[in-house]
């Protein structure tokens, strides 16, 4: 059952896990292992100082470049993640997908600088058991990681209402084109697969060799065809009906979600 404060985080509990209340205990009086890869060396040492003096954490700032090599032999339990990291065109997102696809076992919780529909349903999309924003205190964030170790999932009040307005855009079937294949040609199944992915019309026209002009007609079209009104639902509605939609894209901190 959710727990949630009105101005506080919400901490979803995890049965998967399957780690009671005696366990999480035991868990908590514990030492564990913790890597931070944020935007610059400075803050991930800040932060692995910040969890080394006030929990029972060994934690150790790496670069993005040196991650997953020191993965392979490091066992850490919590991974923190810069959202907005870049590293040879790579994000935060794109790391932590690739983390969360090389060690599943890893529990990672994303750091952002602004949290937007699109950057919290990315940071969960990717493999996050935590979003934790940089307006918050820093006491939260040692609240945050201390829950994602017991086996919770965490997000703050604005995160939390973020996600549920997303989960709330997600469209009913649309009976009348319920046969896909025939709604969208596929020009337009490649648009919005662009467009999912967080791609601006610009990139998604240099990408496929068209103008921005018709980038934003197939949009309309293709959002009017399956019933979507911006790139969230649009999101749900490829994932939930299994596209691949490959590595995330970083679209900056004021991400459009309309159409052009």
């Amino acid at each position: 059952m959710p727990r949630s404060h009105e101005a506080g985080p919400s901490i979803l509990s995890n049965p998967d896990r399957g780690i009671n209340r005696v366990k999480a205990k035991q868990v908590a009086s514990s030492e564990f292992r913790a890597l931070i890869v944020d935007r610059d060396s400075m803050t991930s040492d800040l932060l692995a100082s910040t969890l080394s003096r006030e929990r029972r954490c060994r934690a150790s700032a790496v670069s993005s470049a040196n991650l997953l090599r020191i993965l392979e032999s490091d066992h850490a339990e919590i991974l923190v993640i810069g959202a907005e990291l870049s590293h040879q065109s790579q994000t935060g997102f794109d790391l932590a997908q690739m983390v969360s696809r090389a060690h599943p076992d890893i529990l990672i919780v994303i750091l952002l600088n602004q949290s937007t529909h699109e950057s919290v349903v990315n940071a969960f999309r990717c493999g996050a058991r935590g979003v934790f924003s940089r307006q918050q205190p820093a006491s939260e964030f040692l609240d945050c990681v201390e829950h994602v170790r017991k086996g919770f999932i965490w997000a703050g009040a604005l995160e939390t209402t973020l996600l549920l307005d997303a989960f709330r855009c997600i469209p009913s079937p649309n009976v009348a084109v319920a046969n896909e294949a025939s709604a969208l040609t596929e020009r337009e199944l490649q648009v919005v697969q662009c467009a999912a992915k967080g791609m601006t019309n610009k990139v998604i026209a240099a990408e496929l060799g068209l103008s921005e002009h018709t980038v934003k007609n197939y949009l309309f079209r293709s959002f009017e065809k399956i019933g979507v009104s911006n790139r969230v639902e649009l999101l749900f509605y490829l994932t939930m009906r299994g596209h691949p939609l490959g590595p995330l894209t970083a679209s900056g901190p004021a991400t459009d979600l309309r159409v052009g």
